[in-house]
């Protein structure tokens, strides 16, 4: 068989498939464009922090990454505080 012959048995139906879905994905936007979701409260520098302390870390280094038998609630460095 050649690969030609293939391109209209399993063209066509991937075709029909993508542009179903593209038309399915347009209409649930039209649909969900009322939808109002809560604004989030944002954080400025005279409000009280409540929120425990944490350290992030973008690497495995292991000054900066916590032991792997840590707990998760365990958090590795100090705090900082300051006036601005």
């Amino acid at each position: 068989m050649d690969v030609d012959s293939l391109i209209v048995p399993i063209g066509v139906p991937v075709t029909i498939v993508t542009v179903l879905f593209v038309l399915l994905c347009v209409v649930a936007m039209v649909f969900s464009s009322g939808v109002k979701y809560p604004k989030v409260k944002e954080y400025t520098l005279d409000q009280q922090w409540e929120h425990a302390p944490l350290l992030f870390s973008a690497t495995d280094i292991e000054p900066m990454a916590l032991p792997r038998h840590a707990e998760p609630s365990d958090v590795d460095g100090s705090s900082a505080s300051g006036k601005w």
